[in-house]
């Protein structure tokens, strides 16, 4: 049983390929949502790992058949009931496809990173720059429309973790790693 489902992972895509054909021109924008981990850690804390709901929104043009350049902003959210944390990035980010008329591409960015820990009425947060990697694969529905899951990891700088201005932490650094399904009109 578990060989046809790696059957099928593996020839879906290739054959919706070869039914629609793979152009990239002009503007694109894409948008979908998924499930993440987000990380941190800072100077003399324990270390923190949990799960939660994640989105994004990435837009951009075509140089190329196999380089798209765009903008990317990947959010994550989780609510502990009294504590909600949200994290994420906004980067500038390429694109590449190993074959032009093939759906897979590998990504890579950077830009900057926020994380805030809302606790009541206190609310903590830190910024620093960050830095992208991650892959996907366009799955060609129509003409100009893809289904694109997509994988990416971000990790930003140490920074201090902030509430009101005054430092709570030095050190401050969170990472993440996402699991996503989105559309994308080429």
């Amino acid at each position: 049983m578990r060989t046809r489902w790696v059957m099928l992972a593996v020839l879906l895509p290739s054959s919706l390929a070869a039914q629609r054909p793979q152009t990239r021109e002009g503007f694109w924008i894409g948008f979908g949502v998924g499930q993440g981990n987000l990380s941190w850690s800072c100077d003399g804390c324990t270390d923190q790992d949990h799960g939660g709901p994640t989105g994004f929104l990435r837009l951009g043009g075509t140089p190329s058949q196999k380089v798209l350049l765009g903008a990317e902003l990947n959010f994550w959210s989780l609510d502990f009931g009294a504590t909600e944390i949200t994290a994420g990035y906004t980067a500038f980010t390429a694109y590449w496809y190993p074959s032009a008329t093939g759906g897979l591409f590998l990504k890579g960015g950077f830009g900057g990173a926020a994380y805030t820990r809302k606790t009541g009425t206190a609310e903590a947060s830190s910024t620093g720059g960050a830095l992208v990697l991650g892959g996907g694969y366009d799955i060609r529905v129509g003409r100009k429309i893809s289904i694109t899951p997509m994988l990416s990891f971000w990790g930003s700088n140490k920074s201090n973790l902030k509430d009101n201005g005054t430092t709570i932490a030095t050190g401050f650094r969170h990472t993440g790693g996402t699991i996503q399904v989105g559309i994308t009109f080429h």
